[in-house]
């Protein structure tokens, strides 16, 4: 073999793996995650999971929400959490970071870099009343993706969800069916999330419906 004929099959090699890991992350990212079944009878505790209220979300994306559903969102967000905090349930922020770098990369070149490392975007939204909530990073849309969330809804022995925040034909669908493929019992509070494509919520919230989720 050739030096030449060497370093295009090393290239192509190369390319061909990128490629590959790139699908890999593209699929992975629309899809929910699997985990470890829980017994809901020793899992008595709720809690409220507040997704990705972010500024690059909420405020910076070309896509932008209009001002009165961000408003309007983040309002009913709030009150949730006042509600959850008078009845003793554990408020749980999750935050989205894309890390892979074709997420990385489509996010900049499509959507001018929001939810990428290092921006101040990634900050919650300022108008968000959470206080010290612990904080969950995610790469993808499901939060379960994290373990650190599994175990730590194991701690407090959290068997019921709340899910609120955005966007709801995305994360908080996909989160959603990563709670509902563990066993636990998931409520998607429907005026406390947002999304920026509504047409595709009806559809969306018969599955999640279907698969077991109640919407209030």
């Amino acid at each position: 073999m050739s030096l030449s004929t060497f370093v295009l099959s090393v290239l192509f090699a190369l390319v061909l793996g990128a490629a590959g890991y790139f699908f890999r992350v593209v699929w992975i990212s629309s899809k929910a995650t699997k985990g470890k079944q829980i017994d809901q009878a020793k899992r008595p505790n709720t809690a409220l999971l507040v997704i990705d209220v972010q500024e690059d979300f909420t405020r910076n994306s070309p896509k932008p929400y209009s001002e009165d559903v961000r408003v309007r969102g983040i309002a009913r967000i709030n009150r949730e959490i006042e509600a959850a905090r008078a009845a003793g349930y554990d408020v749980i922020l999750v935050k989205q970071v894309f890390r892979h770098w074709p997420a990385i990369l489509a996010m900049k070149l499509l959507m001018g870099g929001i939810g990428t490392p290092g921006r101040k975007g990634l900050a919650f939204d300022k108008d968000l009343k959470a206080g010290d909530a612990p904080v969950f990073e995610k790469p993808i849309g499901d939060a379960f993706f994290n373990p650190e969330l599994d175990a730590y809804l194991a701690e407090q022995n959290v068997g019921r969800l709340r899910l609120t925040g955005l966007d709801a034909c995305q994360c908080v669908q996909f989160t959603a069916k990563g709670a509902l493929n563990r066993g636990y019992c998931v409520e998607i509070i429907e005026p406390a999330t947002m999304t920026v494509t509504p047409e595709k919520w009806p559809p969306i919230k018969d599955q999640l419906l279907s698969a077991g989720a109640v919407l209030s």
